[in-house]
């Protein structure tokens, strides 16, 4: 069987997110915050590399998907919970200690469960993807260094809890919506350049309103599902009783 030298491209993509997940994690231990921070950021940019250049190379395969979830649990769920931890965590004890370790088990769940239930490109995810999870953690971290409104008031036990409910949702039945299949036209293409510039002045604060609005999106659309089925169960035990 002749080998392709093109299968190494991909997996050099994944390749490098399991290695700026690893230096994450080292500037966070060393209290550089910010940068361990943007590591991850440009770690999730390599993930969504990775899949399109294996497509665009017809390099695909059951390897590169294997190694892009264990790159996965690396870059998205190793390196955002020690950043989560020497920034908050280390000054709460066995609890500071817990919240991370379990980002980190339902991280793995929850691309477990991707794995064995997805054939394809999804145009929707079961429960928050673990990159926008973490994400959302290190952008949350970028806010604080600039503000204080966490560490320097001594509330940091608030991001802990916020980054439980967040390792929840990884693992819930909530869908969120995925844009790799998105449609574009002109109009998308004008609200995509408008967005650019708004993240060009306001990066930090702008991806994390656009992530936060992300998760709460797929919490309300559940909760509004929800109500919308007890509505029509309850219409329907109201006509069976006349």
């Amino acid at each position: 069987m002749k080998f392709n030298p093109l299968f190494i491209l991909p997996n050099l993509f994944t390749a490098g997110s399991i290695f700026l997940g690893i230096l994450s994690i080292i500037c966070a231990s060393k209290s550089n915050f910010e940068l361990a921070s943007w590591l991850i950021l440009v770690s999730m940019i390599l993930d969504g590399l990775d899949g399109r250049v294996a497509r665009l190379t017809n390099t695909s395969s059951r390897f590169g998907v294997e190694f892009d979830s264990l790159a996965d649990v690396v870059a998205f769920g190793v390196a955002p919970a020690m950043l989560l931890y020497f920034y908050v965590g280390i000054n709460y004890g066995r609890l500071g200690m817990s919240v991370p370790a379990i980002f980190v088990i339902l991280g793995a769940v929850r691309l477990a469960r991707f794995n064995i239930t997805t054939t394809s490109e999804p145009q929707f995810f079961i429960g928050l993807p673990i990159p926008s999870a973490a994400v959302l953690v290190m952008l949350w971290v970028l806010i604080d260094l600039d503000y204080g409104f966490i560490q320097n008031q001594g509330y940091g036990y608030i991001m802990l809890i916020t980054s439980i409910i967040i390792s929840i949702l990884m693992v819930s039945n909530i869908r969120y919506p995925s844009f790799k299949k998105m449609r574009w036209n002109f109009k998308s293409f004008i609200a995509v350049i408008l967005l650019l510039g708004i993240v060009f002045i306001n990066p930090k604060e702008t991806l994390c309103f656009l992530m936060s609005c992300y998760v709460v999106y797929g919490i309300l659309r559940w909760m509004a599902i929800l109500i919308k089925m007890k509505f029509i169960t309850k219409t329907n035990e109201k006509e069976k009783t006349l």
